[in-house]
């Protein structure tokens, strides 16, 4: 997958974080991960839900090839790239404590 392609991908599901909560006055502190997974693109969806399920966000919402969730502390974001027969998958998430950040974002990688 081409970089240009991943960081127009990593831009639109910082897009869906606007679904999140309302703005503050400290921008939040963004964090990612992404890998490739030998998946199609509605299963990597399937599993996105999933995982935003175990970790108990709230108001998840597929659009497109995004799914977007949300707790008190975070808005997460997985994003599913097609590339042939795989799928790249992406989780951005977004929060204004780190700790909570972090630790969300690898609670959603396991879940994953």
């Amino acid at each position: 997958m081409k970089l240009g392609q991943m960081i127009s991908a990593a831009a639109a599901g910082v897009g869906l974080l606007a679904f999140g909560p309302s703005a503050r006055a400290e921008a939040p502190g963004i964090y990612y991960s992404w890998r490739a997974l030998e998946t199609d693109t509605a299963q990597c969806l399937d599993r996105a839900v999933q995982a935003l399920d175990s970790e108990s966000l709230v108001d998840v919402r597929v659009d497109g090839n995004s799914v977007v969730g949300r707790n008190p502390e975070a808005t997460a974001v997985f994003v599913c790239l097609d590339d042939g027969p795989a799928s790249t998958v992406m989780v951005i998430i977004a929060s204004n404590d780190d700790a909570s950040a972090i630790a969300l974002r690898e609670a959603l990688k396991s879940a994953f």
